[in-house]
């Protein structure tokens, strides 16, 4: 399973797979790779972001102060790294848990659909198909994107759909998964209202960090986390203790 894997070696066989269809230096985006995972999982004021990552953080939040959405930047030749890197230091852990915790997985383990919500690179969704084994799961990304051409090389191989608009999922859906996907939605609030409507969702698997600093995020989510709560108890979720650190992800769901 690909959560089983070394994160050296599954690093190595993602960038040689990606070199197949794009024309990218694999030695200069392991080092930033390796430089950016020590940045999010040691001590800020020792490690620094890498250049590349900074740079596209300072574009994007450049334009936000403009009142311009620069989404071009979701498009960046080596934009892939920062999805490589959410993958092994957040989505995979994620995705354990669900293994290791045995209320999480006593609720899951026969679902029948989930929807990986902005899937990055398509390893998160390739590792849900694992998990889930007679599960439909789709994974959902920008169509005009370099990570959308790779997710769909990723989704012949594990057996997952990649689709770029989530009405074109017509049915009800057991698990929306989302790992740092929400932060992205200028109004994440209706978004998750939408969802719940359309796909009447019999569990949430959420990791969200609003109002964090990091490219592609919106930081005008003041009091989102509260304002998610209400909206699911609301629809009659209810949130379970899973005993993860700082409830993260938080695992809401219906009885």
């Amino acid at each position: 399973m690909l959560i089983a894997q070394k994160p050296k070696d599954s690093l190595n066989e993602f960038l040689v797979l990606y070199k197949t269809l794009y024309n990218i230096d694999i030695e200069k985006a392991k080092n930033i790779i390796i430089n950016l995972i020590s940045y999010y999982r040691g001590n800020k004021n020792k490690y620094k972001k890498p250049l590349y990552v900074q740079n596209l953080e300072d574009k994007w939040y450049n334009a936000l102060q403009d009142n311009q959405i620069d989404y071009s930047i979701y498009n960046g030749t080596y934009y892939f790294i920062g999805l490589w890197t959410c993958w092994i230091v957040y989505s995979r852990q994620y995705i354990k848990a669900i293994l290791n915790k045995n209320l999480i997985w006593s609720k899951l383990k026969n679902i029948k659909s989930v929807i990986d919500l902005g899937c990055g690179i398509g390893y998160t969704t390739a590792a849900l198909t694992e998990l889930f084994k007679h599960a439909e799961v789709y994974g959902t990304n920008l169509k005009d994107t370099k990570q959308y051409s790779f997710c769909k090389l990723m989704s012949k191989k594990y057996k997952f759909k990649i689709i770029s608009d989530i009405n074109k999922i017509n049915k009800d859906i057991d698990l929306i998964f989302a790992s740092e996907y929400f932060e992205h939605i200028q109004f994440p609030d209706k978004h998750l209202q939408d969802i719940i409507q359309r796909f009447s969702p019999k569990f949430f698997y959420m990791a969200n960090s609003f109002n964090t600093r990091s490219v592609g995020h919106f930081l005008n989510h003041k009091n989102m986390s509260k304002k998610f709560k209400e909206i699911l108890i609301i629809n009659g979720y209810k949130q379970f203790k899973t005993k993860l650190w700082n409830d993260k992800p938080n695992f809401w769901g219906k009885e």
